[in-house]
């Protein structure tokens, strides 16, 4: 109930606090301008280009772990490493990713440093989820395929994985609300304070929501309260995945009767 009291306060404080900061212009208008729309669609860039790194490695990792992996230490090993990985604070992974891509790749602060940062953080999400929906899965469908003559990667490629696909795209959906909101991970790989339009290239440094709100007030000194409204569309972006990912699920589990 408390938990439910401060999520309800948060929320209210956020949307009517910044829905008096918003209107036409700062979705369409550029930053140099008083809009927000490079950091709007900054941020939806490195969203979606992590979760299309993060998303290919985890199910392929997920399909190991599940279907080839024998028991011993060396999976448990993995395992181990996965739930490390999803422990790590974000200023830490943000560090790594400015020390190994951004100076050692020679990546620099730009979009594929965040995407590659972000693909990290991602990742553990992605592939529980993905050993979830693929356990979930039943047997006998695999089982069927092979029955008829499939190998075993045919038989969990056009079965399993095809069954598993709506709670897989729900892992990756969630994974990219993880990390709507982080900075520290951005803050030294891909983003900066002010460009002149849209990045044309994934070599070159984008605007991002959460650190515009950071930079506003650490940096700059900004009354919290003039940039409520970038809090609030980075807030109902997250929503909006979220919301995706909950839609997904339900419609899914009426669909596959076995998900009941």
């Amino acid at each position: 109930m408390v938990f439910c009291l401060l999520a309800f306060f948060l929320i209210a404080v956020t949307l009517f606090t910044g829905i008096g900061t918003l209107n036409v212009d700062v979705f369409t208008k550029s930053a140099l301008q008083g809009g927000a729309l490079e950091m709007i669609v900054g941020t939806v860039y490195l969203f979606l280009g992590a979760a299309a790194i993060a998303g290919p490695i985890g199910v392929f990792t997920a399909i190991y772990l599940v279907e080839y992996a024998p028991s011993g230490k060396v999976t448990r090993i993995i395992d181990q490493a996965i739930n490390n990985l999803a422990g790590v604070p974000s200023i830490i992974i943000g560090l790594f990713g400015y020390t190994f891509f951004s100076r050692q790749l020679g990546f620099g602060i730009s979009l594929m440093s965040g995407w590659l940062t972000l693909s990290l953080m991602i990742l553990p999400i992605v592939i529980r989820g993905s050993e979830e929906a693929i356990r979930i899965v039943p047997q006998g469908f695999k089982q069927a395929a092979l029955g008829l003559g499939a190998t075993k990667w045919k038989a969990i490629s056009l079965t399993t994985l095809i069954a598993a696909a709506p709670g897989i795209v729900t892992s990756v959906i969630l994974g990219i609300a993880r990390v709507a909101g982080e900075t520290a991970a951005i803050l030294f790989t891909s983003s900066v304070i002010i460009t002149r339009g849209l990045p044309e290239s994934p070599f070159e440094p984008v605007m991002a929501l959460s650190y515009n709100i950071y930079v506003k007030i650490v940096a700059q000194g900004t009354e919290p309260e003039r940039v409520f409204g970038i809090a609030l569309i980075l807030f109902l972006i997250v929503v909006t995945f979220s919301l995706v990912a909950i839609i997904l699920r339900i419609y899914y589990r009426r669909k596959q009767p076995w998900l009941s």
